[in-house]
Parts: C-alpha cells; sequence; structure tokens
C-alpha cells in the first residue's frame, strides 16, 4: 500500500485527494481570492499555505477555467554569468517562472509588466518568456494568476538590495493596473505581514485585503489523520485515531507542585508537519512490519508498537540534523540545535 502521508514536505497538486482538514480554510480562500486582485494570504510558519494552495486553491481555479501560473519566488541566487541585475527579486521572479532554459541574460532589463504580458504557454503547465509575441497577441480574455510563494522573502533575502523592494512593489501595481485579468496572491509567514505595511502605498489597494489560515485544531487533525488511511485501505479505529491527535497536542507545562518536573496537557493546535511526520513514519512502519496478513485497520495497540510520537520526532530531528551540518560546517552543532529548539525546525520546513 502507498504511503498516504507527505512526511516533513508540501503537498503537491497530484496528492490533492489525501489532503484533510482544511475545507473550511479553501473554500473561503477561493472566494477571497476572486473577489480581490491582490490578495495577502498568510499565516504562521508550517501551518500548511503552500499545501493549501497546492492542493485547494489551484485546483479549484482551474477547474473554473483561470490560468494559473506556477507558484514563483523573489529569492534566489543570480546565475554564474551574470554580475548585476537591476532589480534582484524581480528578476528571480521571472527566472522562476520561465522555463524555457534559454540565457537567463534576456530577462534582466525586462520590466515586470511585460513580462507577465509576454508570458506564454503550450501546455498551459509550462510557460516561458516570448519576446516575439506582439500587444495583440498577448491580450488576455481569461483571468489569470500569479502566486508568489514564500513572499516573507522579499524581506529576508538579498537585505543589501532593500532599496529594490520599493521598485518590485510599484512594478506589481503597474502590472495589476495594465491588465485587467491580473490577479496575484503574496503568500507569507504572519510573523512579516506588519513590515510590509512600510509599501502599502505603493499599490492600489494599500495591501489591505487580507486573509489568514489559523492553526490547525484538534477536528481537521483528525480529519487529517483518520481520511488519508481509509483511503489507502487500512484506516484507524476511532479510538486510535483520537489518541493520535491527542499525543500530538501534547504540550509540556511545569507542574505547579514541582518546578523541576514536566506535566503532559493538551494544546489548542497541533502542528501538520509534526502530524505528518507522525503518520508517515507509523505508515511504513506497519507496511514493512513481518506479519503474515496485514490488519484491517490501524488499533491502539499498533500506536503503542509503531506509533510513538516522541520517538518519531526525535527520529526525524536528527535526521534533519544530519543532513543540515554537512551543508553548514561553519555552524557548531550546539548552536543549531539551540536553534531548532526555539522553533527553527518548523521554520526550515
Amino acid at each position: 500500500m502507498p504511503n498516504p502521508y507527505v512526511g516533513p514536505r508540501t503537498f503537491t497538486e497530484a496528492e490533492s485527494r489525501f489532503f484533510f482538514g482544511r475545507e473550511q480554510e479553501a473554500r473561503d480562500l477561493f472566494s477571497r481570492v476572486v473577489s480581490e486582485r491582490l490578495l495577502l494570504f498568510y499565516a504562521t510558519s508550517g501551518a500548511g499555505k503552500s499545501s493549501l494552495l497546492q492542493t485547494r486553491l489551484m485546483p479549484k481555479l482551474k477547474a473554473e477555467h483561470w490560468l494559473v501560473l506556477p507558484s514563483a519566488r523573489v529569492s534566489g541566487e543570480l546565475p554564474p554569468h551574470i554580475a548585476h541585475v537591476p532589480n534582484i527579486y524581480r528578476f528571480n521572479l521571472m527566472l522562476s517562472l520561465d522555463r524555457s532554459q534559454r540565457n537567463p541574460q534576456r530577462l534582466v532589463e525586462v520590466a515586470l509588466p511585460q513580462f507577465l504580458r509576454q508570458l506564454s504557454s503550450d501546455d498551459g503547465t509550462t510557460f516561458y518568456y516570448d519576446e516575439t509575441l506582439s500587444a495583440t497577441e498577448t491580450e488576455e480574455t481569461t483571468p489569470y494568476i500569479l502566486i508568489i510563494d514564500q513572499f516573507e522573502e522579499i524581506l529576508t533575502s538579498h537585505p543589501q538590495a532593500w532599496p529594490q523592494r520599493a521598485d518590485f512593489f510599484r512594478e506589481l501595481n503597474e502590472a495589476l493596473r495594465a491588465d485587467p485579468m491580473l490577479w496575484v496572491v503574496l503568500t507569507l509567514r504572519e510573523d512579516y505581514v506588519a513590515a510590509l505595511d512600510r509599501y502599502a502605498n505603493l499599490v492600489d489597494n494599500r495591501l489591505r485585503a487580507r486573509f489568514y489560515m489559523p492553526r490547525m485544531g484538534y477536528q481537521a487533525a483528525l480529519a487529517a489523520v483518520s481520511e488519508p488511511a481509509k483511503l489507502a485501505g487500512r484506516p484507524f479505529t476511532p479510538d486510535a485515531a483520537k489518541k493520535l491527535v491527542d499525543n500530538l497536542s501534547q504540550i509540556k507545562q511545569l507542574d505547579r507542585t514541582e518546578a523541576d518536573s514536566t506535566a503532559p496537557n493538551h494544546g489548542e493546535f497541533i502542528e501538520p508537519v509534526q502530524l505528518q511526520v507522525v503518520c508517515f513514519q507509523l505508515w511504513e512502519k506497519l507496511v514493512n512490519a513481518p506479519t503474515a496478513t496485514p490488519a484491517p485497520s490501524i488499533t491502539v495497540e499498533d500506536l503503542t508498537t509503531f506509533g510513538d510520537v516522541d520517538n518519531a520526532l526525535a527520529s526525524f530531528y536528527e535526521q534533519v540534523l544530519g543532513q543540515v551540518l554537512p551543508a553548514y560546517p561553519q555552524v557548531a552543532e550546539p548552536e543549531l540545535r539551540r536553534w531548532f529548539d526555539q522553533g527553527g525546525l518548523i521554520c526550515l520546513i
């Protein structure tokens, strides 16, 4: 049986049927997007913004006959043969959309309104910049949407290029003014929203159109645990699903009677990344368990044997450390562990 959980990564559009727990948010986001041509979509780190876009918003827009551009980013390093560009954020955005494999030098001086006007596709999936198109050939008659994912990168990447941020917002606004068929969604982490206010006067709607996705609650987590397993043919028993979500919601706090001990308590929210990590590992262990005939369902006993939340998260933690430390030899292991302990693991994902 294929694993119906994705683990510590974003869901893809092809995995939409395994994405559960965010149906209300998906409906509300779609309604907000179609009513606002420039929208800020924000949530806490690790809440699943990108997964919601990939599995719900983008397929829904396509079903309604919108042209959906691939998710774009404003971060990235310059190609080795290009020493300088007028606007690094604009260049990275265009480079993430243009899949022609042609020399990126041709994009250096292109303004964003012109680039979007001359962005072309033969199949509606892979896009490329075609500078040979005329104005009449590029006139769009159906709405199309540009989704810039992890937009906080305009604040966190290339800090030396900070003067170029304002120019990026101006060009984005020009593109919206020039093409009434263009919609834009900017997705970012909640803690960076306020920092964008200084650029609000550079766009016509003053960045007032916003949609907040709340953190995952208990019932949403229960659906995210139960429904994928059911689809894959080995459902959780009700008691097992509830126990797993209870375990995922546990937080540690100081016991009032013993300051040096910790007592488990149930928190209000569940981290989607942790849920996926634990469920992914549980499924892998169940599939590979040396039993003659797989059980028809996942039981509380299975959780006791294969689904310990602390062990699963500790294993994932050590795995990430093993991948990150060799890539960043200048960072000391104790320093990295402290950063993880302060929430850096979720930010990294």
